[in-house]
């Protein structure tokens, strides 16, 4: 059953002759551009809007002349959202997100982990970024880069579509001025410990994995160095010459060094190890990836921004347990097993066969 509301709470209105045919979601989302289609899609799936009396779908047709009661967004959001925070404990989320830069166009944050940037497949209803910056998005801030869900680290917003658009193409241009440097830890030592990566990289399918593919790929390159070391493991940071999906879980994974969890390109889902000093042990569960620095200019006055996040305390307590068990001499522990395969590769042989 839809749930109930007072007449006062709903307004009622006819589907003109261009929304004939569109998704109910897709119309909703072109006649109220100020929500997003997630959110207005999640409102429906509530019970909160009918079509012709009856309780919609998301994904229903509309055909020109139907009746469409909706509820007041403006009281009916705010509702949902509050009620979702309290089951998914997005307050805590949202004071994990650090402020590192804010001026009156670019504003730059520290994501943590577990907080995909927007919407998209497989998310369902889950908490984004976008949600939590809802006033600055509604401000006219927008993402000019993308950093994975598990992630951590800095990511750029920039205010104004022509700001935000040129800042977009300097992001995704080599030579556009931007620098970002990612610490991460992987399984193994790199060798040689410092160097350069450059493939083509075909982006993943649908529930599918990037791949290195010198035919059909797009050119990829990655800059990394060795900083420290362990047992089977080291800490490197890199430098993105490009911005791939996954680009570079993908290039430390091809040359036989892949992110210590990498459920997906490590085959890893997790990683523990004892703390020799008797204290609790250290424990992953989520790629240890952090955008440490991020280095671009100004979008309206082009002087050069330079930020630091700072190092997430799950990496930062693993890598204490790594030097520990590294200095007293330990072989095992919790380490990665030695030799970890390469994974797959596409090169000219196999796209013939």
């Amino acid at each position: 059953m839809s749930p109930k509301e007072p007449d006062s709470d709903r307004r009622t209105t006819v589907v003109p002759p261009n929304g004939d045919g569109m998704r109910l979601d897709k119309f909703l989302a072109e006649y109220f551009p100020i929500y997003s289609r997630r959110q207005l899609a999640g409102v429906v799936k509530a019970g909160h809007v009918r079509v012709n009396g009856i309780r919609a779908r998301p994904g229903q047709l509309m055909q020109a002349g139907d009746r469409l009661e909706i509820p007041i967004w403006s009281r009916v959001l705010p509702a949902m959202e509050k009620e979702r925070a309290a089951t998914r404990g997005v307050g805590k989320m949202q004071s994990e997100v650090i402020e590192l830069y804010r001026d009156d166009d670019l504003l730059i944050l520290s994501k943590p982990s577990g907080l995909a940037v927007h919407g998209g497949a497989g998310l369902g209803t889950m908490q984004t970024l976008i949600d939590l910056l809802r006033e600055d998005i509604l401000d006219g801030f927008g993402l000019v880069h993308r950093i994975d869900k598990d992630t951590t680290g800095a990511i750029a917003l920039v205010k104004g579509d022509d700001l935000r658009k040129e800042m977009v193409e300097r992001f995704g241009d080599p030579d556009g001025g931007i620098e970002k440097t990612y610490s991460a830890i992987v399984s193994g030592i790199p060798d040689p410990v410092e160097g350069v990566i450059e493939t083509r990289l075909a982006p993943p399918g649908h529930g599918t994995r990037a791949r290195v593919d010198e035919v059909h790929g797009k050119p990829a390159r990655t800059r990394y160095k060795t900083v420290e070391t362990f047992v089977r493991a080291a800490r490197v940071e890199l430098q993105l010459d490009t911005g791939r999906t996954h680009q570079i879980r993908v290039h430390l994974a091809s040359i036989g060094t892949p992110l210590l969890v990498d459920p997906t390109y490590a085959g890893r889902k997790g990683w523990r190890i004892p703390d020799p000093r008797g204290q609790r042990n250290a424990y992953l569960k989520r790629t240890p990836l952090h955008a440490r620095r991020l280095v671009m200019p100004h979008p309206r006055t082009g002087e050069t921004v330079t930020v630091d996040a700072p190092v997430p305390d799950d990496m930062k307590y693993a890598l204490e347990v790594l030097r520990i068990v590294t200095a007293r001499g330990r072989k095992r522990g919790g380490l990665p097993p030695e030799g970890l395969p390469h994974w797959d590769r596409v090169d000219d042989t196999e796209e013939d066969a």
